[in-house]
């Protein structure tokens, strides 16, 4: 019986130093992922203000960063669709989201950069006319996201949910559509309400105003009227904000004149349409890239074809570089209405 207890002792000592040890190699192996994570975070923040600061070196210097350990192949491939995003070259951006998302590995990495490789892609298949593409991009990041209970979680959650719901809003799945909308906007507006940091704002105004476009673009006026209210609130928000640039506001301030002309002119309040229309031109918001799109959107659903022609030499060069499906005879078959 002795001997017994005494083996019996042995054995629990083994197993307790052995517990130790592993317990040992556990921790520093987590350290060593935690110290790459914090390396790799301060690399994101070099990179996003390289591409901010000097947009035309920013694919150079990502370049060089491929001989270091730190960061990952899968991060340096979401640095290049970052890159590429800015440079308006919408399918190098796509190339290189899916490259970043090839696996799981990005997702073990990091999984707030895995939330953004999707929120970008999404964006990109959308703006890129494939809207069922962007369903299933939107759905997978969902899927990961909606089990992630920290507060990064709960905001990419509000961020892929109103993703999935303009998707669904353009395949006319409104009542789907309307309910991704109302859990992404009434999180998305506690978050700020909590905690007002500049991402969270951004955050706000951004999905707000892409509900706005949703209702727009597929010729619910009514209800897009009803929504921008709450879109200039949350853009109220964002251009008060010290972070906010002053290109951003331009974005943000021209983009919702347009929406709302677009709006006002779809339940026929043409006076007040055009009235908002030229506040986005006093702004010159059609000089930027972005906008002498949508302003050429509001001029062909006005039928306002001489002004359109104008417009479409640039539009033209944009399509060229962007990779955009739009293009001179897309344009030059609304202007054969002015003859």
């Amino acid at each position: 019986m002795k001997s017994t207890r005494n083996l019996l002792f042995l054995l629990l000592s083994i197993a307790f130093v052995v517990g130790l040890i592993v317990s040992c190699d556990w921790r520093s192996s987590e350290q060593l992922r935690l110290e790459k994570l914090a390396q790799s975070r301060k690399c994101d923040t070099l990179v996003m203000q390289v591409i901010r600061q000097k947009p035309e070196k920013a694919l150079l210097f990502i370049d060089s960063l491929v001989t270091l350990e730190t960061p990952s192949t899968e991060r340096i491939a979401y640095y290049r669709a970052l890159a590429y995003n800015g440079l308006g070259q919408k399918q190098k951006v796509e190339e290189c989201c899916r490259q970043a998302l090839d696996g799981n590995r990005l997702q073990l990495e990091d999984s707030v950069v895995f939330y953004a490789v999707n929120d970008l892609l999404v964006s990109t298949l959308i703006y890129r006319g494939d809207v069922e593409g962007a369903l299933v991009t939107a759905q997978r990041g969902l899927e990961v996201s909606k089990v992630d209970r920290s507060e990064q979680g709960r905001y990419w959650t509000a961020v892929l949910m109103h993703s999935l719901g303009y998707c669904k809003m353009r395949l006319g799945k409104i009542n789907e559509a309307e309910n991704y909308f109302s859990q992404a906007y009434i999180t998305l507006k506690q978050l700020v309400a909590n905690d007002s940091k500049f991402s969270n704002v951004q955050t706000y105004a951004r999905v707000s105003y892409n509900i706005l476009d949703a209702y727009s673009s597929t010729g619910q006026y009514d209800k897009a009227k009803a929504w921008i209210e709450s879109v200039e609130d949350a853009v109220s928000k964002l251009v008060a904000s010290p972070e906010c640039t002053d290109d951003m506001k331009l974005s943000y301030k021209g983009g919702l004149c347009i929406q709302k002309a677009l709006a006002l002119f779809g339940i026929g309040d043409r006076m007040e349409a055009d009235a908002s229309f030229q506040e986005a031109l006093q702004m010159d918001y059609d000089q930027t890239d972005l906008g002498v799109l949508e302003c050429a959107a509001y001029l062909e659903k006005t039928e306002r074809w001489s002004e359109l022609k104008t417009l479409i030499p640039r539009i033209d060069s944009l399509s060229k570089v962007w990779g955009d499906p739009s293009s001179l005879q897309h344009w030059e078959q609304y202007l054969e209405n002015e003859k």
